[in-house]
């Protein structure tokens, strides 16, 4: 079931199990990302067009999901994480929309086995 869910949001079943052990911490930890408040204070913030808050929200973001192994997430939260270091906030904005898919389809597809 776990390793189902990586393999349809593309990311890292293996480094998961290595980083957390077993199915059910990873299930624990999974919970804890339905819980995390990062992707809603960046979309929040690119709405409202807050550099700073976006950044933030961004590396929260990308850290997280590197930790949990989310490789296709967590590619695209680096991506805009790096546009608003560099102040681009235009090719953040065009950046986002993949950001919202690739996060959508981890939610959907935790919400499954949760």
């Amino acid at each position: 079931m776990v390793e189902e869910l990586y393999k349809n949001i593309n990311g890292n079943y293996e480094e998961a199990l290595s980083r957390m052990q077993n199915d059910e911490r990873i299930k624990k930890f999974l919970g804890f990302f339905l819980a995390d408040t990062s992707y809603n204070e960046l979309k929040s913030a690119m709405e409202s067009k807050s550099l700073d808050d976006a950044f933030r929200a961004a590396h929260t973001l990308k850290g997280v999901c590197k930790n949990m192994a989310f490789t296709a997430l967590s590619i695209v939260a680096e991506a805009i994480t790096e546009e608003l270091r560099a102040h681009n906030f235009e090719k953040a904005e065009e950046i986002f929309p993949s950001v919202t898919n690739e996060y959508n389809i981890v939610i959907t597809e935790i919400n499954k086995i949760m």
